[in-house]
């Protein structure tokens, strides 16, 4: 993954006992719905995060800042190594831990979800926006969405071979996600009235990234005991590039995301 020194630490004594005691997850774990997931499996999933953050995504944090992405010919081009950071993320599964196995996830407990987060974005932050923000709008629209809009989107959000962002329209309304003022009236048809501010005279919809472009790749067979189920793996050409796109019919839920999240 690169020549970059990991500066990343974490004290998993203290996550196992945030997922222990304050999460209380041994009460939960290995009963209904949660089976497969007893107190051993998590917390082998934890020191498997815990290694890959430091092996793979702590290296490319100092780096990924100095280089920065950039646009060329319309098109983005992310730091060195991120793309490659991508497709071992969902290889190895991490981020489809909690996610409903009907939406091809493995079905955990959330809160392990969340602990496996939070060692992810404490060693790369910036690069684990990329999936965080798919992940959030994600969920929205298996939560939210129509049958068809499930069927088409949650699995390949979820498992990396499509990506999601959020993208302000409010002029006021930066990295302080609460000063939004857009509001929604339901009407008597079920239906919701938007009131908002947009930058752009030209829509007022949010841009919803897809990409990259990805060809699947089968899913390995195996699967050890220190490690969350392998996914099958989003392929990609061997650059940088990632492409964006409106989609119209996803980018409503794109803009809810975040505020679920947050």
């Amino acid at each position: 993954m690169g020549n970059g020194i990991n500066w990343y630490q974490a004290d998993l004594r203290e996550l196992k006992f945030v997922l222990l005691e304050q999460f209380r997850y041994g009460e939960i774990a290995g009963r209904a719905p949660f089976e497969a997931w007893g107190v051993d499996e998590a917390t082998a999933v934890l020191e498997e995060t815990y290694r890959f953050a430091r092996e793979v995504l702590g290296p490319l944090n100092t780096s990924g800042d100095r280089e920065g992405c950039r646009i060329e010919g319309g098109q983005v081009i992310t730091p060195k190594g991120f793309k490659d950071a991508w497709l071992k993320l969902y290889e190895t599964g991490f981020k489809t831990v909690s996610v409903r196995p009907e939406h091809g996830g493995q079905g955990a407990p959330h809160g392990l979800q969340v602990l496996i987060e939070e060692i992810l974005s404490g060693a790369n932050p910036a690069f684990n926006m990329y999936p965080g923000l798919a992940f959030g709008a994600a969920e929205l629209i298996a939560e939210c969405g129509t049958a068809a809009q499930v069927r088409r989107y949650a699995e390949k959000m979820y498992n990396g071979h499509w990506g999601g962002t959020m993208c302000l329209t409010e002029p006021q309304a930066g990295s302080d996600v609460g000063a939004a003022k857009t509001t929604a009236i339901k009407n008597a048809d079920g239906t919701y009235r938007i009131r908002e501010t947009t930058i752009s005279r030209r829509t007022s919809s949010i841009w919803c990234w897809r990409g990259p472009k990805v060809r699947p790749r089968e899913p390995r067979a195996s699967r050890s005991s220190s490690s969350p189920r392998r996914r099958s793996t989003p392929t990609a050409p061997p650059d940088n590039q990632m492409t964006f796109r409106s989609d119209r019919s996803s980018t409503k839920w794109a803009s809810m995301a975040r505020r679920r999240a947050f």
